[in-house]
């Protein structure tokens, strides 16, 4: 398939992304999340209810709770467990935000933007971020959580584009699975005038995500912005540089990746154990993301 006007498309899509109507709105099980997250006094039992609700996700905090690498497996028998003992309450908070979110969101599931594809790189990405958060050797560290919600979220632009337009979608894809190592953004620009960062933040500001989230999505290919809520995409930016994945980093010459951790002041060796801490998971995460694309 060939896209014979890539203008028409472009401005025909950007305006579809303009009209709220025409997205796919939160799922009511992120839309509880979301405001249990802006409620002060929010408590562990209040999100051990709303996750309840929902056996899909029960499952997946279940499914986080007994990875191997916190040594519980089995003896977490329900969600409270999971969330007190394993979890904590921000990330499982973010965390059901982020998977329950993209239930709505359907496209393919093959190939190397496929729902698996996309989902693994994005629970892998948000885990790094939750590690490398605390890292950051500076005067107002980034919150934890909203760091995590970054990773899980920032690709989330593919999910949507694969939703509206799956034809163009599957272009895309076969494109992406042939040149493997080129930079799949400028594939996106060369071939639709658009891309996945600029979708992406259209859909968070569409479901009234927190500005930390909108700029991390909209930002974390261009990791020297500098900006409102900057920390987010440069965490995820430098997170997608160490985790290699071909096509998936910024490539942003204008700060190379030992400038970006001298920017957040993360020693090398920490970021290196972090990396490793991540890659051992590999088995869990392929796991967790069948489950969530299925």
């Amino acid at each position: 398939m060939e896209i014979t006007n890539k203008a028409e498309f472009n401005a025909s899509f950007r305006q579809q992304l303009q009209q709220t109507d025409q997205l796919p709105p939160l799922p009511e099980t992120a839309r509880q999340l979301l405001i249990l997250r802006n409620k002060k006094d929010a408590q562990l039992d209040d999100l051990v209810k709303v996750v309840k609700q929902d056996p899909s996700l029960t499952a997946q905090v279940l499914r986080y709770g007994r990875q191997a690498i916190y040594g519980y497996g089995d003896r977490i028998k329900g969600v409270k467990e999971a969330i007190a003992l394993v979890m904590g309450f921000d990330i499982a908070l973010h965390f059901c935000l982020g998977i329950s979110s993209g239930k709505t969101l359907q496209c393919t599931n093959s190939g190397p933007l496929g729902r698996t594809m996309v989902w693994q790189q994005a629970l892998e990405c948000a885990s790094l971020c939750q590690l490398l958060a605390p890292k950051c050797r500076i005067e107002n560290k980034p919150n934890v959580g909203i760091s995590y919600l970054a990773g899980l979220f920032h690709n989330f632009g593919y999910l949507l584009f694969g939703h509206l337009h799956p034809k163009e979608y599957a272009h895309l894809n076969k494109i992406v699975e042939r040149y493997p190592h080129t930079e799949i953004r400028a594939i996106e620009l060369h071939s639709f005038g658009i891309s996945h960062d600029m979708i992406g933040m259209e859909l968070m500001r569409a479901w009234n995500m927190p500005g930390e989230i909108v700029q991390a999505v909209a930002e974390h290919h261009f990791p020297d912005y500098d900006g409102e809520h900057a920390l987010y995409g440069k965490l995820v930016a430098l997170s997608n540089r160490l985790m290699e994945k071909p096509g998936m980093q910024d490539n942003s010459i204008r700060l190379p990746t030992d400038k970006l951790l001298e920017q957040l002041n993360i020693a090398e060796n920490k970021a290196a154990e972090a990396l490793a801490q991540v890659r051992s998971q590999q088995e869990a995460f392929t796991a967790m993301a069948q489950a969530v694309a299925a």
